[in-house]
């Protein structure tokens, strides 16, 4: 069991009767539009495939969960399921002495341990979509760990991307990029942020470079160990060489490419000719405007909710 925020499974869960399924599903939708970690059954169908639901259930309903949202209607009163969502929630707020069900009501009847003097949402009068602002708000910013927001426009805007294809390339590359900083070790991922942070932009797409002894300062490590630690990211799609400027090597300079290794992207065009320029524009929009000690948190969380409009506004 986690008990701290941001550790939890999921932001909130969605507990309700299938008759409000039409209403439930555009709050779900507009919350995952927004990156909000959702349980809503629908996304859950393999997940819960195989699994005993009664032990499950109980689990993500008491446990996994920062808030719980209790759609109550005349039909939740009556089914089982929705009954054994509720007893669960019930029993980690009755526990927790905190804010943990937030009721959203259809109509007017009564659920068993839902006090008449809980505030709630009227259903009736407030729009999905407007619930799940409301949603996002009650959650307030927050640091998401492993995430990648679903519709990076900022990303694309960045790279001046429109046609569909290169959108859907890009986006192919930037889960690849994703993906090779999740296996790094947390001093790979600093020497990656610091390099493709601090880069000269003379020669991208072709690669990030950056004085050496610069990076040396930066980081404050031996020149041996930055080299040694880019070597070691090789099977991550990282090569390198260290240019010397002149002969008495005393302005040398660290050159770096990224190249998508992913068995998903193939050797697209967009993968062969631009993944370095994506994966510093990924960094650079990510931890452009921190400071040491908040890009740091990023560099360990891996929130990757600056680069789009629609879950930046909800980062810590």
């Amino acid at each position: 069991m986690t008990s701290q925020r941001g550790e939890r499974d999921y932001d909130v869960c969605l507990s309700f009767a299938g008759e409000q399924r039409d209403y439930v599903e555009r709050v779900a939708a507009s919350l995952k539009q927004a990156g909000i970690r959702v349980f809503y059954d629908d996304y859950e169908k393999v997940a819960l495939w195989g699994k005993d639901l009664y032990e499950h259930l109980d689990y993500i309903y008491d446990k996994s969960a920062e808030y719980c949202i209790l759609f109550a209607s005349e039909e939740y009163a009556k089914k089982v399921w929705t009954n054994h969502e509720r007893r669960s929630a019930q029993a980690r707020a009755l526990m927790s002495h905190a804010e943990y069900v937030l009721p959203v009501r259809f109509d007017a009847t009564e659920i068993p341990g839902l006090r008449a003097t809980i505030g709630y949402l009227d259903a009736q009068s407030t729009e999905p979509e407007s619930l799940a602002q409301m949603i996002v708000d009650k959650l307030g910013p927050r640091m998401r760990k492993n995430f990648f927001p679903p519709n990076p426009d900022l990303l694309f805007e960045a790279l001046s991307i429109t046609d569909e294809q290169d959108l859907e390339e890009a986006l192919s590359v930037a889960h690849a990029f994703m993906g090779a900083l999740q296996r790094m070790t947390l001093d790979e991922r600093k020497l990656i942020a610091c390099l493709f942070c601090s880069y000269c932009p003379s020669e991208l797409p072709d690669n990030v470079h950056q004085s050496l002894d610069l990076i040396h300062r930066l980081m404050g490590w031996p020149l041996q160990q930055i080299i040694d630690t880019l070597r070691g990211i090789r099977s991550l799609g990282f090569v390198h060489e260290v240019r010397h400027e002149d002969e008495s090597h005393n302005d040398s300079v660290l050159v770096c490419q990224w190249n998508d290794m992913s068995v998903d992207s193939g050797l697209t065009d967009f993968a062969m000719l631009n993944s370095t320029w994506l994966a510093a524009e990924m960094m650079g929009l990510a931890v452009g405007h921190y400071c040491e000690g908040c890009a740091i948190k990023f560099i360990e969380s891996l929130d990757f909710s600056r680069l789009s409009s629609a879950t930046i506004e909800t980062h810590k």
